[in-house]
């Protein structure tokens, strides 16, 4: 019989090859787009680029994740039956809810873009389609313990946007051809893990239990789903940009910040692949004995803590010659938030475990309140701060966001599930990892 240690190290190496794929042509591709256009004509493509995602992650969220709740729930109990009959509706409902999203998205984006960019905004809205559907395809696999089954979808998506990139700065398409990769990348990646997925669950037996009161169960999780995701684009996400966009008069701040972001975000790989490989084995683990949750919520945090502390500490001490290295001098307005980037986001590798243990048992609530306090402190944060001092002043508003949601669930995990974290072990990690950010920033 597989172990949990075991099913979370396999599926922790197949969403390693997905997502280190995924993080090298997220960053060669960014390279090549800032490099082309540079800082000002890029800020309004990562703006309403920002906004398609933000509809997408938020039509992502709710139905998605209550597919992955429950198919693993049933799963774990051995009722595939039942977990078949969860994918087939949740899927027929998030077809519809994509289709209204994107036709609504789409008549505000062709009123709302200047000219030069109606076009290149329409196909980036246009993309929002595939990737709501195939979100549901996604946390499917993911709820059968099987991660592998991700991996063919991501690398030809991967590929054909590599592609695409390629194309539009050799070939000169502009923005629009930003446009096209990412409709193209995101339809590819739909279809190639849609039929593969589909096949699966229906070669599942037919007959299901419908146990009583799985509806009422569902759609306040759905809807829960929803609001966590909404509060926590504001924090998790690039919610910044907004106002950046509306209170900055600096246009290339856009540009720094998401730099910034896209840089610091390549650091959280490792944390994301685990926590993603941890929340799976939870979910499941949920339906099949609670007692082992918080040992494996206990053992998730340390792991993170032994790979993301060091990193994130000698890349803030690096990324000033990174930046230059990689984006060209045009960027070096972006230094100063560059190097604060890998410090305050680094309390977001810490968040998968807890906010997984709170969703496995319904206690979304707290995900919720933690998010929104969190919230609150972001946006108050960075509106003080960005009229004066730009990127600097976003990054500052999410890092202390940041800090404020993790620390509160972990309180609320640590209460309510009596989970032990190894505190004098992470003490010593920090201050090893100081003096060798110490000793790589004098080399450099």
């Amino acid at each position: 019989m597989t172990t949990n240690t075991q099913t979370i190290a396999r599926n922790t190496g197949w969403f390693s090859i997905e997502n280190i794929i995924n993080a090298v042509v997220a960053f060669t591709t960014s390279i090549a787009i800032n490099r082309y256009l540079g800082p000002e004509k890029n800020s309004y493509i990562i703006y309403v680029s920002y906004i398609a995602n933000l509809v997408s992650s938020l039509g992502g969220m709710g139905i998605p994740a209550t597919t992955r709740k429950y198919m693993a729930e049933f799963i774990g109990l051995g009722d595939r039956g039942t977990a078949r009959y969860i994918y087939l509706r949740t899927l027929l409902l998030q077809t519809g809810l994509a289709t209204v999203a994107t036709c609504g998205f789409l008549f505000w984006v062709l009123g709302d873009a200047r000219a030069e960019y109606k076009l290149a905004s329409a196909l980036l809205v246009l993309s929002i389609w595939p990737a709501m559907i195939n979100s549901i395809s996604a946390q499917a696999n993911t709820a059968t313990e099987d991660l592998s089954t991700n991996l063919p979808g991501s690398i030809a998506a991967a590929l054909t946007y590599f592609i695409a990139i390629a194309a539009t700065v050799v070939l000169h398409w502009g923005v629009v051809g930003v446009g096209v990769a990412l409709l193209c990348m995101r339809s590819v990646d739909f279809l190639v893990r849609f039929f593969p997925t589909m096949k699966r669950v229906l070669a599942w037996e037919t007959t299901h239990a419908h146990p009583p009161g799985l509806r009422q169960r569902m759609m306040p999780f759905a809807l829960q789903g929803v609001a966590s995701m909404f509060v926590a684009q504001i924090v998790w996400g690039r919610s910044e940009i907004i106002l950046l966009e509306k209170l900055c008069p600096d246009v290339n701040q856009v540009s720094f910040y998401s730099v910034a972001f896209t840089m610091a975000e390549q650091l959280l790989l490792v944390a994301i692949i685990f926590g993603t490989a941890a929340g799976t084995t939870i979910f499941v683990q949920y339906g099949r004995d609670k007692s082992k949750l918080p040992e494996l919520a206990a053992s998730a945090f340390r792991y993170i803590a032994l790979m993301s502390i060091p990193l994130h500490f000698i890349a803030a001490s690096l990324a000033v010659p990174a930046l230059l290295l990689f984006y060209g001098h045009k960027f070096q307005g972006a230094a100063m938030v560059v190097a604060l980037a890998p410090l305050l986001c680094m309390f977001k590798a810490f968040l998968a475990p807890a906010q997984n243990l709170l969703e496995s048992s319904e206690r979304q609530r707290y995900v919720i309140a933690a998010t929104v306090f969190a919230g609150i402190i972001d946006i108050s944060v960075a509106w003080y701060l960005i009229p004066a001092h730009g990127a600097v002043g976003a990054c500052i508003g999410n890092g202390a966001a940041q800090l404020t949601a993790v620390g509160i669930m972990w309180a609320m995990v640590i209460y309510r599930f009596k989970v032990k974290l190894p505190w004098l072990q992470v003490a010593k990690i920090v201050f090893i990892s100081a003096l060798a950010a110490l000793t790589a920033h004098y080399i450099a």
